[in-house]
């Protein structure tokens, strides 16, 4: 009975060690290349830092040598949502944002760095893995895309075959594997495109993911966003606070579509308190325009502030909105 009892509790204690954790979004074609990962729904929290998020070409890690817990649902004591964890692949060590560390470059989003030769934009693909072994059986979830150009890399098509294998990704009628990868088109994702997980149910095919205009590391995805009229942003909130000596004064915003930002401050008489350089050429997604206090002409005094943000499109369209910035004295 106690050689039972020890192997149950060994291969209840595996199965929960490698359960949960799925590809979210993908980003390979900008200037660097990051996956984020987030959970199953059907799994409360896991300790993703002994996994592998790879390609399997080239040169692999796990993913931190210390705890990095994700959970199920955002906790508000935490300045980022623990649903999410974005690795980023780069070619030399950074200091990764743990549960010990916390978000330490206070951008929101938990990031994780692992050295590696990163992605690529034409046949590709993603997995999480428990080591940097494609045909072991350790795959936990998996993602394959293609240019489609009817021709597919060989050394891809065998790591999609072995993830078939695995039940973690279903092949297509097709005779042509590219098929039964998702579609980034001929010339690949752009800059600012990513891969994205569409909401239900995981099917381990191409169906799961949409190639979309809006990167959203360390937030939910947004498959299609609701421009309205014309729109080229949007404030994320009309009422901004702000104390006076803490962190630098934030205005949350959401691109519609690429544009340039440029935003001025106004005190209670209308006197121009605040006037950014222009912020080119901005990508589709979320961006925070950041300013420190001390940058506010004259004294600053608490009270209410007129925000004014101005875009310009490519196409030589403009918007201009409004927001209200609060700021408060010093503890």
């Amino acid at each position: 009975m106690k050689t039972i009892t020890v192997i149950s509790v060994f291969l209840i204690i595996s199965s929960a060690s490698y359960a949960g954790p799925l590809i979210n979004e993908i980003s390979a074609g900008g200037s660097s290349d990051w996956v984020e990962i987030t959970l199953s729904p059907d799994t409360e929290s896991c300790d993703i830092s002994q996994f592998f998020v790879t390609m399997y070409y080239g040169t692999n890690e796990k993913i931190s040598d210390s705890p990095v817990t994700l959970k199920n649902r955002d906790f508000a004591e935490t300045p980022y949502d623990d649903r999410f964890a974005v690795i980023h692949f780069t070619p030399y060590p950074m200091e990764d944002e743990t549960d010990l560390t916390g978000d330490t470059n206070n951008n929101g989003i938990l990031d994780l760095y692992c050295v590696n030769y990163g992605l690529w934009n034409t046949d590709c693909v993603v997995s999480i893995d428990s080591d940097d072994l494609h045909n072991n059986g350790g795959i936990l979830d998996f993602a394959a895309f293609s240019n489609r150009d009817g021709s597919v890399n060989g050394t891809i098509a065998g790591y999609i075959n072995a993830a078939s294998t695995a039940g973690e990704w279903e092949l297509c009628s097709s005779s042509n594997i590219q098929e039964c990868a998702v579609d980034i088109g001929k010339d690949g994702l752009n800059s600012y495109s990513t891969i994205s997980r569409v909401r239900g149910a995981d099917t381990n095919t191409f169906n799961d993911f949409k190639v979309t205009p809006y990167a959203t590391p360390g937030r939910e995805n947004i498959i299609n966003a609701d421009k309205g009229k014309r729109r080229l942003f949007r404030p994320e909130s009309k009422r901004i606070s702000h104390r006076l000596g803490s962190s630098n004064i934030t205005i949350p915003l959401f691109l519609y579509e690429t544009c340039s930002i440029k935003v001025r401050i106004f005190n209670s008489t209308g006197f121009t308190v605040y006037s950014s350089e222009l912020k080119e050429n901005l990508s589709p997604g979320y961006f925070s325009f950041s300013i420190q206090d001390n940058r506010l002409r004259g004294k600053t005094m608490t009270g209410l502030y007129t925000v004014q943000i101005e875009a310009a499109g490519k196409s030589s369209s403009s918007e201009t909105s409004n927001v209200f910035l609060i700021i408060v004295g010093k503890r």
